[in-house]
């Protein structure tokens, strides 16, 4: 009789719980009937944030740039600019350029050639290696230019990634070279030729 009984209660407490489960099926919140009508007219109504205040400075104000952590000014000699490196990097003479060297890659910098162009350096470039650059980035603002390209190493075809830049300082033209087989060979190089300014008086 005992037995009867709890088998009874259990069959009760499974079809319970089934009823339950049905009632309690999910749907997306879009089909669920409270919720008819609302979503559209709320998705109708909805006015979008007006975008953030853009702060604006005097024409004639020259902004002290502000170093992020892990950089220091460093001077680069005969040219009258600093650039903005990690304290590790080291720097020695070139060929006609200075050298900045970390572990990644290194930065090549020299004074420029007044007037020339971003197409000028990429045929140089192009003339150089013996074959055609896949140009990623070329991004011009008057004197200023970025060349962010990709060719490949001669012996063994394998891609070899180039930054070109060219920065105007205090009217002097100063550019900026790198490349290597790894992206993050010309992440120094754009960092440091972003951030540079002429050497304080």
């Amino acid at each position: 009789m005992t037995r009867a009984i709890a088998l009874s209660l259990a069959l009760a407490a499974t079809g319970c719980k089934k009823d339950r489960a049905a009632e309690l099926k999910a749907v997306p919140l879009s089909k669920a009937p409270e919720t008819r009508g609302l979503l559209d007219a709320g998705v109708k109504k909805a006015r979008e944030p007006d975008p953030p205040p853009v702060a604006e400075e005097p024409d004639d104000a020259v902004a002290e740039v502000v170093l992020p952590p892990g950089k220091e000014w460093r001077s680069i000699p005969g040219l009258g600019v600093d650039v903005a490196v990690a304290p590790e990097v080291t720097m020695r003479r070139g060929r006609g350029d200075t050298v900045l060297a970390d572990d990644l890659g290194e930065l090549h910098i020299k004074r420029g050639a007044a007037g020339t162009s971003a197409a000028e350096v990429q045929h140089r470039l192009e003339a150089e290696g013996g074959s055609k650059l896949n140009v990623v980035v070329d991004h011009s603002e008057g004197d200023d230019f970025r060349l962010e390209y990709v060719t490949k190493d001669r012996k063994s075809g394998a891609p070899i990634y180039g930054l070109a830049m060219r920065r105007v300082i205090d009217g002097v033209p100063i550019d900026c070279a790198s490349r290597g087989f790894a992206t993050s060979s010309t992440r120094m190089a754009f960092d440091a030729c972003r951030v540079m300014r002429a050497t304080p008086r």
